[in-house]
């Protein structure tokens, strides 16, 4: 039987790439893309019109697919694996979240030129460069606020959304009656019909509200009802499909029903799985509880856990929560390690729970004080009184004890200083001109000008050699300037800085004389200034990827994240995204065989023939 999650239409000129057989590695640009419109076709795919690529069943799997015109589709049930699992977004080092454990310097929002959303530090961790505000979104991949309709203008859409940073959809516009929005090209026009794919059958919807008839099939097949091609009639049922949820072709030209989904699970390619965590909170290494968004600071919710898994820091782990015998606690709160509390139980009257402990509070006599306050030993405070007569506390250099204070003598030879008993000496003043210098307690004759300092100071500030500031004459305003060419406090004629002087290739730059350098633009071909130099980004097409996190970025100080596959594909070392073999009673594929993208088959038992 021909593989039931192929589809029914596609162009007949171009298949896609998801049209490769299962098993084999494949080149998938368009569904790592898909990924980066997700939240968008959540937000309004089907407001956008039969231009904006009508959704097609199960799209991800082999065969050819529905599209329009001359364009590829872009998958649309793809939602990922469950949460328990890695998170898209950023590569963040180990799988714990914890970043790498090598040596590291790592990016600031200022060095990657972001100010908004989240973005990788390229150490392992993530940057939150702050929020928009005013009804400015965060533009991708720029990461810079930006009003809506510069946000649109800079993909060229004007129609339909387009994904902010944090892949929430802003709006650009809808077209005049009679048009319809195209989803990947974002521009108002005729709605173009689909056509029937080779070998397609029955009543298909052409994408622009009208039925194709793609006729029927020969004698002896059926016309599979989800995917409308003709296969050889093969009755099967759900559980043999191991399908837990959705529809499934029953093989013979019906549908199966295979229910639905627990709450808070997904149905993704007929397997109940936590719903995949929004873009951000992908970005942020989340897939669990909630988090502020990068973009809005509002919050986003990411999901819950699996069970026999605990939302850590926002993150599902795997966990044995610990007891209060484990962790030595005989009362009191204690956290069980998985994100709860124990309740480790009351001490006996009399005794305090402190540190988890139960302890007998001491008094202030055993404490050994007679004054002021100190600590019980068990997290309480103990008032011990006040001293009489010309007694004070700590007077005779015992902490919290009565005794009679021992007057300090001057230190030095000026200034009102304190004698530790609640008084202040007079030690003394300097001799007229001179001044007092605090902590030494001495008398010093500061600088009178900057000469005296500096025989060449001519402007600036120096120090007198008191610990105040002198302020020179200055330059005027013959033409001057203060180290003008690079000498301290001397007035000189300023020699502006060039751009090769300063090793800088691109943008703007101080001259060091007030003025600002304009080094100008990037001339390659496809070169961003960045951090002043001229770099060519690479991309996730140029180092040939379709899914992962490439190791060293796009070459200009960036992270670089290709996205997860789509479906039930799964990304390969070597950045490609793969589908793996299907259990086959049929083909004889079975339990402990290799499903060709590096993974072992676990198949249900075949039916007796």
């Amino acid at each position: 039987m021909r593989d039931s999650k192929q589809t029914a239409a596609a162009l007949t000129s171009r298949p896609t790439r998801a049209a490769l057989g299962g098993g084999s590695p494949v080149r998938a640009a368009p569904l790592w893309r898909a990924w980066l419109v997700l939240p968008v076709l959540a937000l309004g795919l089907l407001g956008l019109g039969c231009g904006s690529k009508p959704p097609t069943t199960n799209q991800l799997g082999g065969g050819q697919v529905f599209t329009s015109g001359g364009d590829a589709g872009v998958p649309d049930a793809a939602l990922g694996e469950g949460n328990g699992g890695p998170v898209g977004g950023f590569d963040l080092g180990d799988p714990e979240g914890n970043g790498s454990q090598s040596s590291c310097l790592p990016f600031t929002c200022e060095d990657v030129h972001a100010e908004c959303g989240a973005v990788s530090d390229g150490c392992g961790g993530v940057l939150l460069c702050g929020t928009c505000t005013g009804g400015s979104v965060c533009s991708e991949p720029s990461h810079q606020c930006q009003a809506p309709a510069q946000v649109c203008s800079a993909v060229g859409s004007v129609c339909g959304l387009v994904a902010d940073a944090c892949g929430v959809g802003t709006s650009c516009g809808s077209c005049s009656p009679g048009e319809v929005c195209n989803g990947r090209t974002g521009q108002c026009g005729a709605c173009e019909p689909l056509r029937c794919a080779d070998g397609s059958c029955g009543s298909v919807p052409d994408g622009c509200g009208g039925t194709l008839d793609c006729g029927a099939c020969p004698d002896g097949e059926a016309c599979d009802a989800l995917v409308h091609l003709c296969t050889a009639c093969v009755p099967t049922t759900c559980a043999a499909e191991r399908a837990e949820c959705g529809q499934r072709s029953n093989g013979c030209g019906g549908i199966l029903s295979c229910g639905t989904c627990p709450s808070g699970l997904a149905c993704v390619q007929n397997e109940c799985v936590p719903p995949l965590p929004p873009l951000e909170c992908r970005h942020q290494n989340a897939n669990c509880g909630g988090i502020p968004s990068s973009c809005t600071g509002q919050r986003v919710e990411c999901g819950t856990c699996l069970a026999g898994e605990s939302c850590i820091d926002n993150r599902c782990r795997a966990c044995v929560p610990k007891t209060c015998e484990e962790q030595g606690a005989a009362c009191g709160s204690v956290s069980d390690g998985c994100g709860g509390t124990l309740s480790c139980g009351s001490c006996e009257p009399g005794s305090a729970c402190y540190g988890n402990q139960c302890c007998s509070p001491q008094t202030c006599e055993q404490r050994g004080a007679d004054c002021g306050q100190v600590s019980d030993g068990c997290g309480g405070t103990l008032e011990c009184g006040v001293c009489q007569g010309a007694e004070s506390c700590g007077g005779a250099g015992t902490a919290n004890v009565c005794g009679i204070c021992q007057p300090r003598t001057c230190t030095g030879n000026c200034g009102q200083q304190s004698d530790g008993c609640g008084h202040i000496l007079d030690c003394g003043t300097c001799s007229d001109g001179d001044v007092c210098v605090g902590g030494s307690w001495t008398c010093c004759t500061p600088a009178g000008s900057c000469t005296d300092v500096n025989p060449n100071a001519q402007c600036g500030t120096l120090p007198d050699g008191c610990g105040g500031t002198l302020t020179c004459a200055g330059c005027g305003s013959g033409g001057l300037t203060c180290a003008g060419a690079g000498t301290a406090n001397v007035c000189e004629v300023c020699q502006p800085r060039t751009c090769q002087g300063i090793g800088q290739q691109c943008g703007p730059a101080s001259n060091g004389c007030g003025g600002i350098l304009n080094c100008g633009p990037c001339t390659g071909p496809g070169q961003e200034c960045v951090n002043g130099s001229c770099c060519a980004p690479r991309t996730c097409d140029t180092v040939n990827r379709s899914c992962g996190t490439v190791p060293g970025g796009d070459g200009c100080g960036r992270a670089l994240d290709c996205g997860p596959c789509a479906g039930n594909y799964v990304c390969l070392a070597t950045g490609d995204c793969c589908q793996p073999r299907s259990c086959s009673c049929q083909g004889g594929i079975g339990t402990g065989d290799d499903d060709g993208c590096g993974g072992v088959l676990d198949c249900p038992v075949c039916p007796p023939r």
